[in-house]
């Protein structure tokens, strides 16, 4: 783009040309201000769109992390559901054999076979 540089002492010869020089001139800062303002827009425009990704961005990061700590304490009641289901089955695989029985029985109840002495020794 070429500036006109007007000067004081260069008057034009007749008004057709000064009227031309003026309209070129006119057209040179409208087209400026044109490219400005589409500038202006078009720098808006990507930081609304960055700003919008940012927030969505940051919104399912906060969704992943808390679903992930979701997933981690339902994996944890999953052992523990599954350790106490473990035992729940031995034990009643225990409590079919009579032997088992009998000692449960002994150690909960305090019953003692025919003819056995039970001593109770303090702190057990």
């Amino acid at each position: 783009m070429m500036a006109v540089n007007k000067q004081s002492n260069i008057t034009p010869l007749n008004a057709k040309s000064a009227n031309q020089l003026n309209l070129e001139e006119r057209k040179m800062r409208y087209s400026q201000v044109v490219h400005l303002r589409r500038r202006v827009v078009l720098v808006a425009v990507m930081l609304v769109v960055t700003i919008f990704a940012m927030v969505n961005y940051h919104t399912q990061y906060v969704k992943y992390e808390t679903a992930a700590q979701s997933l981690e304490t339902a994996k944890a009641n999953l052992d523990k559901a599954n350790k106490t289901n473990a035992n729940l089955k031995q034990e009643v695989k225990d409590l079919g054999d009579n032997s088992y029985l009998e000692k449960l029985i002994r150690e909960k109840y305090m019953y003692s076979k025919d003819g056995e002495v039970v001593f109770n020794l303090p702190g057990e």
